[in-house]
C-alpha cells in the first residue's frame, strides 16, 4: 500500500549572511536528512525540544517553505513534480492544526466565517451547504452551533483549540499535521484535546503527524515515534518500542524528564542526565554525534565520528554508536 506520505533524505539549510555586500558567511542546517513515511489512518508522532526543526519541517511539508534537499512524496506524487491543480488537492487533503490557536484564528472573523472561509476558497458558492457544513463539524468536535457567531476572544482556549481542529475538518482532509496541539492548554482540557483527536481519528480514518516536546503526551496517541535532535532523528520505532526498550541516551533522558513515565523506569540505564550546557548551534553543529556535547555516555569516538542511523531490531533504527 502506497503510503500517505513519504519523506526522503529532506533537508532545510537557511544560509548566514553579513554586511552590506550580503556575504554568505555560513549554513544553519535545521532539517538534516530526514526520512519516514505515514500511511492511512495511523500517527506518527515527532518528538524535541524547542528549536530541533520540527515547525520547519511542517512548513516544509506544507509548501510554505522549499526543501533544500530531498522529496516529499504524497500518495506516491513527487510535490514538486504536481501542477497548480494537484498542489490545490494537496493542500485540500492535507491540514494543519496549529499550537497557538488565539494566533491561528482571525480576530475580526466569527467561527462560521473561519470555517466557512477553506470552503469559498475552494469553490464552494452555495451558502446554505457551506452553513451546513460549518454546522455539523462544530458538532463533530463537541462544540454547540451557537458558538458559530462567536469571536475568538469570546471563547475560551479549550473552546478556540476546538475551533481550530474544526477548521481542519472542514475540507475532509486524509492528513493532519498537528503542531503541537495541546501545548498551550491546561492538563484537563489536554487530555480532552487528545480524546478528540483519538475519536476523530478513528471516524474518518485520518493519518496524523502528530509535534510534540513531551513523551508522556504522545504514549496514547502515537502508533511510531520519532526522536528529533538538531534536525536529525536520533531514534524511530513502534511506539511501545520507544518506552519498553529505549536505545539512544537523548531518548532516554525524554523519557526520565516526563514524570509520569519516569516512575516506572527501574533500569539504571535511565538515570542519564544531561552535561551542562545548551544545545550547540545549528549554524556550527559539534563533529561527530550531534548529542555528545550533552551525552554523558560520549567518548573520544562519539566526538569524532558521526554515527550512522542503523536498524537494530526490525522497525527500530537508532543514531548512536553505543546502541
Amino acid at each position: 500500500m502506497t503510503p500517505i506520505l513519504e519523506v526522503r533524505n529532506l533537508k532545510k539549510y537557511y544560509p548566514i549572511r553579513k554586511g552590506l555586500l550580503n556575504k554568505l558567511v555560513g549554513t544553519k542546517y535545521v532539517v538534516d536528512g530526514i526520512s519516514f513515511s505515514i500511511d492511512k489512518g495511523k500517527t506518527l508522532a515527532l518528538v524535541g525540544e524547542s528549536g530541533c526543526g520540527k515547525s520547519v519541517l511542517l512548513r516544509v511539508l506544507l509548501g510554505l517553505e522549499d526543501p533544500t534537499e530531498g522529496e516529499i512524496l504524497f500518495h506516491g506524487k513527487n510535490t514538486a513534480q504536481m501542477s497548480s491543480d494537484e498542489i490545490r488537492e494537496k493542500q485540500r487533503k492535507m491540514q494543519m492544526i496549529f499550537q497557538d490557536s488565539l494566533g491561528a484564528l482571525h480576530p475580526r472573523f466569527t467561527v462560521e466565517k473561519s470555517l466557512e472561509e477553506p470552503l469559498m476558497i475552494n469553490g464552494m458558492k452555495d451558502r446554505k451547504k457551506r452553513q451546513e457544513i460549518v454546522e455539523s463539524t462544530l458538532k463533530e468536535v463537541g462544540l454547540d452551533p451557537q458558538y458559530s457567531t462567536r469571536y475568538p476572544h469570546e471563547l475560551s482556549g479549550g473552546q478556540r483549540q476546538r475551533v481550530t481542529i474544526a477548521r481542519s475538518l472542514v475540507e475532509r482532509p486524509e492528513l493532519i499535521l498537528a503542531d503541537e496541539p495541546i501545548s498551550a492548554l491546561d492538563v484537563s482540557l489536554q487530555a480532552q484535546v487528545l480524546n478528540l483527536l483519538m475519536d476523530l481519528q478513528d471516524e474518518f480514518d485520518l493519518a496524523m503527524l502528530f509535534v510534540a516536546h513531551d513523551l508522556a503526551v504522545v504514549r496514547q496517541i502515537a502508533d511510531d515515534i520519532m526522536i528529533m535532535y538538531m534536525g536529525q532523528i536520533m531514534e524511530a520505532s513502534p511506539s511501545a518500542a520507544i518506552y519498553e526498550d529505549a536505545r539512544h541516551p537523548y531518548t532516554k533522558v525524554l523519557l526520565k524528564s516526563a514524570p509520569s513515565i519516569a516512575k516506572g523506569l527501574s533500569d539504571e540505564s535511565f538515570h542519564l542526565d544531561l552535561k551542562v550546557g545548551d544545545t550547540p548551534d545549528p549554524a556550527n553543529p559539534p563533529s561527530g554525534c550531534l548529542f555528545h556535547t550533552r551525552c554523558m555516555l560520549a567518548d573520544e569516538r562519539c566526538c569524532r565520528e558521526a554515527p550512522e542511523y542503523r536498524e537494530i531490531t526490525p522497525g527500530h533504527f537508532v543514531r548512536c554508536h553505543k546502541a
